[in-house]
């Protein structure tokens, strides 16, 4: 049958044709027909429940009551080494009271960690860090990585990504949400991100967070994502386009896809620390789900994808010269904001590739 449903803030309205499928009319996405064969119409009825009732247009399902996020004072209780700050309900803190030069006390680095997988992505303001000692922050949480994407080095250490945009040239496609190197069978389980030169205006980057996303599903949906698993692909993602933009751009492309086939995530994960679940996908790298039709993977990805786009599953951070940032990839996605044209330069080191899940 074709059922075409109309949403807005007030009502729904739904009326009955006969057909052989079942076609859903989203206004929101400018009247995308979405064609669902009969034996997935269980599992679509699941989505549209989730859309109808919690799809921005009443109010968010509550957050669970026994979540320790509920109980946090506005100053986090049991760090004693260092202040922590919550900066929005569900992600993100800044750490005052800490040089991370000087981070070498094994209880302190437990801090840190334990931090980390609470909060998502934790913010340090004035830090000085040489090259060599971001590394030995990223240490703190895992291996440091050989780098796996295909920014410049540093020249005094090739563990040091620079992130670098000048004028005039070419962004890198990280405009979009995404994980770090989810094209890799072995992801990063996180990143120590330094701001070295940032814009007098904009230039700000923004996480959101998995599990919150998980957490605001329907249990009938949650149930369904754990047994999906997608696809992920360096060539679903921006950087096929900077190869492009390149005198040896021909020889780039060539060489990630040799290193770089498509790999298989679950869409559900389990957060080895945490023991909560998030949903593992993100529209920069995540290319389909395996064993659903091309529409039926579009439609529940797109699906989401907007909900990352929630402004209360998000923190926004606005960088000043020698801020640092750390964030867990498996938990959160984030976005790097193109809203400027001064030049920006920031070192990355991203860590526990082989530890992620």
């Amino acid at each position: 049958m074709v059922v075409p449903i109309s949403f807005n803030t007030h009502w729904c309205q739904a009326t009955l044709m006969p057909t052989r499928s079942f076609c859903v009319i989203f206004p929101d996405y400018d009247q995308i027909f979405l064609l669902i064969d009969l034996y997935q119409r269980a599992k679509l009825i699941c989505l549209l429940e989730l859309w109808i009732i919690h799809g921005g247009h009443s109010a968010p399902l509550p957050w669970p009551k026994d979540d320790p996020m509920t109980t946090k004072s506005p100053h986090a209780d049991g760090f004693r080494r260092f202040t922590l700050t919550p900066y929005n309900p569900f992600i993100g803190a800044v750490v005052d009271g800490i040089d991370l030069r000087e981070t070498t006390g094994e209880e302190v680095r437990a801090d840190l960690r334990r931090a980390l997988a609470e909060y998502g992505v934790l913010f340090f303001r004035g830090q000085t860090l040489s090259p060599e000692r971001q590394v030995d922050v990223a240490r703190i949480f895992g291996d440091p990585d050989k780098a796996k994407a295909y920014f410049k080095r540093h020249d005094s250490n090739r563990l040091v990504e620079l992130i670098e945009f000048k004028p005039g040239q070419p962004g890198y496609g990280t405009d979009q949400w995404h994980a770090d190197i989810t094209f890799s069978a072995n992801p990063p389980t996180g990143t120590v991100l330094h701001a070295r030169d940032v814009p007098s205006v904009g230039g700000d980057t923004a996480w959101a967070s998995g599990t919150y996303v998980y957490d605001r599903l329907d249990p009938a949906l949650r149930a369904y994502l754990e047994t999906l698993e997608a696809v992920h692909s360096i060539e679903h993602s921006g950087w096929p386009e900077w190869f492009r933009t390149q005198s040896n751009g021909e020889e780039l492309y060539r060489q990630a896809r040799a290193e770089h086939l498509p790999v298989v995530h679950k869409v559900v994960q389990t957060h080895p620390v945490t023991g909560r679940k998030l949903v593992y996908v993100s529209p920069n790298f995540t290319l389909r789900i395996r064993g659903l039709s091309r529409q039926q993977s579009d439609a529940l990805l797109t699906f989401l994808f907007g909900l990352f786009e929630k402004p209360e599953a998000q923190v926004r951070w606005r960088w000043r010269n020698g801020d640092v940032a750390i964030w867990d990839n498996r938990a959160t996605v984030h976005y790097a904001v193109t809203d400027y044209t001064e030049y920006r330069l920031l070192h990355r080191v991203t860590f526990g590739e082989d530890t992620a899940f």
